[in-house]
């Protein structure tokens, strides 16, 4: 006879499962984690065992039989062909070759990344997309075929007309979400909690502009397996079709396991992309079949997880601060600790939701971790403050009542002449991704706003006229203030498709940027008469890329009076207002060729810059890589473009190799950018 519950564990059994749920709700709807993964999982297994000790307290909705949902009421349901499952995890070598001798030690097994983003499934129908669904509950996902369609490098058809069912991971590489939630006023935590989000946008066309990528990694054939035995041949075949896997994929005997592991982990904070571990599978398909698996995981796959680095500190001060969009930001100062080999004395807050969840405040002694390795964050209070923090109801630098936009639950400050938000526009302008003006970096330009120099970007220009303040400052001289005026003189020669996307206006960055240009709005005019036009929600709505947020936004600001005389007048310093780039230079040394450009640089930043040559001097630009791809140009953070040019055979170049090719035929890199 079952033993009955105690109800001192009944009540634990309830706590868990409620703290389980709400956990879930925030991971996978809300993509807003409030606690680690291993505290999570912590909970998780607690709850079975005493499941599994008691199991008369099992019920049907217990999260211990359930996949966490991230269903929304946007998309329309849709049904699994299969059981779409979870993985068991564990964090200690020791638990996992437990798992390998039951297994088989002596057994095959893949080992490979365990991509920190976005479950999604493919179905495909002789060769051709039909449906692209979330995972859901395991059973029923949600379909977003329209949003998955818009990921560049998901192929709309495969190299063979064959049926599958493919499972695969969206994300996004740290050089491309850096880059993206720069243009977004750094919005943003984290690259998954970014790609999760992008694939539930209302609008395909935002999705679009996202840089989302994928990686497949199983393969399911609803007519039969055709005489497929391995995992490493489905991933072949995956490979075979068109579809991009991910890099370092291992086999092994699963006596071997531990000691790859030890491999794994030494290359793991030099991937491009996130990830927070590795799954473990028998590549043996009929053993898989074999062992089955439960209502939540294969018994034949385990994730091992990758113990997010976490440390102690103290929280000793907070403070506010307002970007050049307006958006505050509380950041706490911490002691002083050193995560992924370097010393973090700082830790985002995000908003008072945030801080509210947490209850922190000032001497709270906290865990602090990177995420994703970039953006070091209070995880957790350890022991609470006195007092839970509350940001001013002010903005700490001109005083303006704060206000909550578009139901954001950040604050904004919407006083365009604050004195924090025009800096912070200006080191956003000079910026060497945007105009890239040597000489005025965050030192340089803090120092002239406060002696009241610049206002504005216009006032930037007008710095020569300063030559004699300026070359009597400490550490500053002749040779300092010519490196200022030389980069103020280059920044003019810089083509409009760079001057427009460093204004920092809101949804303008360089992609949007790109798209006007090239569907003939290519100069401050044609952008400011196309949105004096009546239909021209209407005409924008036409542009392909240009969605209905970015359509009010350009509107919106383009007719701002104020912005007209700002350009003008910054048109009258000798800086340029219509795009040049597309006039062809008679050196055509990429002619009949197609380039595509992926990954981050040194020298071309933003990328495009890498491009706008190639089309100057002959060549031809695209936005993925295809049979029809001559050339890939590609930096840290490339992904599955790289791996897809590699099977195509294209010709490859990294960014010395570009440059010297550039040399050579006597094209200056660093001409007009």
């Amino acid at each position: 006879m079952t033993k009955a519950a105690p109800d001192a564990i009944k009540k634990r059994i309830l706590y868990l499962r409620e703290e389980l749920l709400k956990h879930n709700n925030l991971y996978y709807k809300q993509n807003s984690p409030q606690i680690s993964d291993k505290e999570y999982d912590l909970l998780f297994r607690e709850l079975k065992d005493l499941e599994t000790a008691y199991p008369n307290e099992i019920t049907i909705n217990s999260p211990s039989q359930n996949i966490g949902s991230d269903f929304t009421n946007t998309f329309s349901k849709f049904k699994h062909s299969i059981p779409v499952l979870s993985l068991d995890n564990t964090y200690n070598a020791t638990e996992l070759e437990d798992w390998v001798l039951k297994t088989g030690k002596d057994e095959l097994y893949s080992i490979e990344w365990k991509i920190d983003g976005a479950s999604l499934l493919l179905y495909y129908s002789n060769g051709l997309i039909k449906t692209c669904a979330t995972r859901g509950t395991g059973g029923i996902g949600e379909d977003i075929t329209t949003n998955g369609k818009m990921i560049s490098g998901l192929p709309h058809q495969l190299n063979e007309e064959i049926s599958i069912i493919v499972r695969c991971e969206v994300f996004m590489s740290f050089a491309d979400f850096e880059e993206f939630n720069e243009t977004m006023g750094g919005k943003f935590a984290n690259p998954r909690n970014l790609a999760a989000g992008s694939l539930k946008h209302k609008s395909p066309w935002e999705v679009a502009k996202r840089p989302l990528q994928i990686f497949t990694y199983d393969g399911f054939f609803p007519q039969g397996r055709k005489g497929i035995k391995t995992h490493e041949e489905v991933l072949k075949r995956l490979k075979k079709y068109g579809l991009p896997t991910a890099p370092g994929t291992t086999f092994c005997k699963g006596s071997e396991i531990t000691k790859e592991i030890i491999k794994f982990s030494k290359e793991k904070d030099k991937l491009p992309f996130p990830t927070d571990g590795l799954v473990i599978k028998l590549n043996s398909l009929d053993l898989r079949d074999s062992l089955g698996e439960t209502s939540h995981s294969p018994r034949w796959a385990r994730a091992f997880k990758f113990d997010a680095t976490q440390k102690e500190s103290t929280i000793e001060e907070i403070t506010v601060a307002t970007g050049r969009t307006g958006k505050v930001t509380p950041r706490a100062r911490i002691s002083p600790i050193q995560l992924a080999g370097t010393t973090v004395s700082y830790a985002t807050l995000h908003n008072q939701d945030y801080i509210n969840e947490l209850g922190a405040g000032i001497g709270a002694k906290v865990l602090v971790s990177k995420r994703g390795e970039i953006i070091p964050a209070v995880e957790k209070v350890l022991e609470p403050p006195l007092q839970v923090y509350l940001i001013p109801k002010s903005c700490p630098s001109c005083n303006s009542n704060l206000q909550k936009l578009d139901d954001s639950v950040d604050l904004f400050c919407v006083n365009k002449s604050c004195p924090e938000r025009v800096l912070n526009l200006l080191i956003f302008f000079c910026h060497k991704k945007q105009m890239s003006i040597e000489g005025l970096g965050e030192k340089q330009l803090s120092l002239f706003f406060e002696k009241g120099w610049l206002n504005n970007v216009a006032d930037l220009f007008r710095l020569p006229s300063k030559e004699k303040e300026i070359i009597s400052l400490d550490g500053f001289g002749e040779k300092s203030f010519k490196i200022i005026r030389d980069g103020l003189e280059s920044a003019k020669k810089r083509d409009f498709r760079l001057l427009l996307p460093s204004l920092g206006l809101n949804e303008i960055g360089h992609k949007v940027t790109e798209i006007l240009i090239e569907n003939g709005y290519d100069s401050w005019d044609a952008l400011r008469n196309l949105c004096k036009k009546k239909d021209a929600v209407e005409e924008l709505s036409q542009i392909h890329g240009i969605g209905p947020r970015t359509t009010k936004a350009l509107i919106e600001q383009i007719n701002q009076p104020e912005l007209h005389m700002l350009i003008k007048e910054l048109e009258s310093m000798g800086l340029q207002t219509t795009s040049t780039l597309g006039e062809k230079s008679k050196h055509q040394p990429f002619a009949n060729q197609t380039w595509c450009v992926t990954g981050s640089f040194e020298s071309f930043q933003p990328r495009e810059k890498a491009l706008d040559i190639i089309v100057r001097h002959g060549g031809r630009k695209v936005s993925s890589v295809s049979s029809k791809t001559t050339h890939l140009l590609y930096g840290p953070g490339a992904g599955s473009k790289l791996s897809k040019a590699e099977e195509l055979r294209l010709s490859l170049f990294d960014e010395d190799k570009f440059i010297a090719f550039l040399k050579k035929e006597g094209i200056n890199p660093f001409d007009s950018l």
